[in-house]
């Protein structure tokens, strides 16, 4: 949870008050989804959560956001408890390196249990998944389509992520060839 968490300590402080669907919004503009693991449905727990813990809070009625097509939206603002778990917490992603986690990884140490035309056809899709991302994360990036008030280095995460897809592919085109040249199993 602690992702989560600092992406939304750091939505809050950057727009605070704000409410858990423009949270929501800030980060799909982002593309969190994709290389933060987020799962936006999430958000409203954690914000209720970080309340709870007393991170974050419930902004004052008069900062409550009407909502014209329903009940008014809550708004949240960071506290200064939040303001030290959100320093905490980037201090700490800044500097620890964790590998990412995905179970294709774990798939690949069973790839003997699965036909070659299967794995094939599996690498292969995934190759298109990967170049369909890498085409989405490099067109966001170099034709800035972020917002007018997004932070301007938001496109340099994007670099980075579509590197490392990039890297991934390289590697899976590699194994299509071992695969086929049936230089593994």
């Amino acid at each position: 949870m602690s992702s989560t968490r600092l992406l939304i300590l750091g939505v809050l402080l950057k727009r605070q008050p704000i409410h858990g669907y423009d949270v929501r919004k800030e980060l799909e503009i982002w593309h969190a989804g994709k290389w933060a693991n987020i799962a936006y449905g999430s958000i409203y727990f954690a914000l209720n959560k970080m309340a709870s813990e007393g991170l974050a809070e419930t902004a004052s009625s008069e900062q409550i956001i009407e909502n014209k097509k329903g009940p008014a939206r809550i708004a949240y603002q960071v506290t200064e408890k939040g303001k030290q778990e959100f320093e905490r917490l980037l201090d700490k992603a800044i500097w620890e390196y964790k590998p990412e986690f995905d179970s294709f990884h774990i798939a690949l140490m069973f790839m003997n249990r699965i036909s070659k035309e299967h794995l094939l056809g599996a690498f292969r899709h995934r190759i298109n998944l990967l170049r369909a991302d890498i085409e989405s994360f490099k067109a966001t990036a170099d034709f800035n389509l972020f917002p007018a008030n997004s932070p301007h280095y938001l496109s340099e995460n994007l670099r980075l992520f579509s590197a490392r897809l990039e890297a991934e592919l390289r590697w899976i085109e590699g194994m299509i060839n071992k695969l086929e040249q049936g230089l593994l199993f």
